[in-house]
C-alpha cells in the first residue's frame, strides 16, 4: 500500500535536482512530510505548506521561471516551523537584511500577511529563501524540532 503511494510521489520530483535540495526533500519525507512538485491547491501562488496533512507543493513552472529553489526553501522552512506542535513558529534564525530588501518584504507581507504570527514566520522563510546556507541551517533545526 505504501510502496505505491511513494511511488507516486517520487514520480513529482523533478528530475536533476541539485544534491543538496535532494538531501532537503529526502530529509523532509524522513520526518513526516510529503514534497509534491505539483501545482498548490490554491490559485496564484508558487508554493504552499498545508500543516494539517504535513504537505507541500511547488509548482512546475518555477522550474522555467529560476524560482523552484527559493520556493522549495520557503516551504520547507514553513515545514520546519510547524513542528513540533503543528503550528507555524519561527525557528530563530536571525535575520539581517539589506534595507532595501527588507522594505520589498514588508511590503509583501503587508499586503498577503495580516496577523503578526504570520509576519514573523513568513519574514524567516523569505529570509531563508535567499540564503546560500539554507538547506544545511533546514537540516539542523529539523533535526531539533521535528522528532
Amino acid at each position: 500500500m505504501l510502496l505505491p503511494l511513494l511511488g507516486a510521489v517520487l514520480a513529482t520530483l523533478p528530475t536533476g535536482l541539485p544534491e543538496d535540495l535532494s538531501r532537503l526533500v529526502r530529509a523532509l519525507e524522513g520526518h513526516g512530510f510529503e514534497v509534491r512538485f505539483a501545482p498548490p491547491p490554491r490559485r496564484g501562488v508558487y508554493g504552499l505548506y498545508e500543516s494539517g496533512s504535513r504537505r507541500l507543493w511547488v509548482a512546475p513552472v518555477t522550474i522555467p521561471l529560476g524560482i523552484a529553489r527559493q520556493t522549495l526553501i520557503h516551504e520547507a522552512t514553513h515545514a520546519v516551523q510547524s513542528c513540533p506542535s503543528g503550528r507555524l513558529s519561527p525557528i530563530g534564525v536571525t535575520v539581517s537584511l539589506n534595507p532595501v530588501v527588507e522594505r520589498e518584504i514588508s511590503a509583501i507581507l503587508l499586503k498577503s500577511y495580516r496577523h503578526s504570527g504570520n509576519r514573523a514566520v513568513e519574514r524567516e522563510a523569505f529570509h531563508l529563501q535567499g540564503q546560500p546556507d539554507a538547506v544545511p541551517i533546514l537540516l539542523r533545526a529539523m533535526e531539533q524540532r521535528c522528532r
